[in-house]
């Protein structure tokens, strides 16, 4: 049985402690309150508490929607999360798109004005032959933007079908919202956006060239 009670907030507090100086009072704060637990277990239970206090950005995820304006919900919005990743960019900036619009062309700029200024752009594309908003990427491209096609002759129903924008390799934003209004806007539209890079992954996929360099 407990032999008394314990203080949340005092025991938290000395678990940080714990950590950081090296010491070990918390364990007997869990023995006094907790004396059938053996040294071993509140050992283990303070080292799980620890690794979860210490749990970094890199394993959070935020939810991401688009939806009417009616929707209530405690997510942010599609399109504002897109505009700062891309605003906020200062290394690299990896972007997919199954389509783009014309609504995505002030967006469009400051991908180009980014790549201009030194920041490393990968946009991967969908059958670019049939996307005619890539016109004005295509004009741009260069040492800093660099375009990747996808393009099955084999398969005509195959697709890059996956909505990904990765930025500094820290951040990304996997949703199922095309870079189009009703993407951003209009339609009912989910994503999350995580703490991870994802590069590795695109990087294999041109070595195996699965993605041509246009």
């Amino acid at each position: 049985m407990p032999g008394g009670n314990l203080n949340k907030e005092i025991f938290l507090n000395t678990v940080k402690s714990d950590a950081a100086n090296g010491t070990a009072n918390a364990v007997s704060m869990l023995k006094r309150s907790c004396p059938e637990l053996s040294d071993a277990h509140c050992e283990d239970i303070l080292g799980t508490i620890i690794g979860a206090m210490n749990m970094s950005e890199a394993d959070k995820v935020s939810l991401v929607v688009t939806a009417p304006p009616s929707f209530s919900i405690s997510a942010r919005t599609t399109m504002n999360v897109v505009q700062s990743m891309i605003n906020g960019a200062e290394r690299n900036i990896l972007i997919t798109g199954y389509s783009l619009s014309s609504y995505f062309s002030e967006l469009v700029d400051t991908i180009v004005l980014k790549s201009q200024r030194g920041v490393f752009v990968k946009f991967f594309v969908n059958d670019i032959d049939k996307q005619p908003g890539f016109d004005k990427i295509l004009r741009y491209k260069g040492r800093f933007l660099k375009i990747y096609n996808y393009h099955q002759e084999d398969d005509k129903m195959a697709a890059l079908h996956a909505k990904v924008i990765s930025v500094d390799q820290q951040q990304t934003l996997i949703t199922s919202a095309n870079l189009s209004y009703h993407g951003q806007q209009g339609n009912i539209e989910l994503g999350t956006q995580i703490a991870k890079q994802i590069d590795d992954v695109f990087t294999k996929l041109i070595f195996s060239k699965i993605f041509s360099e246009v």
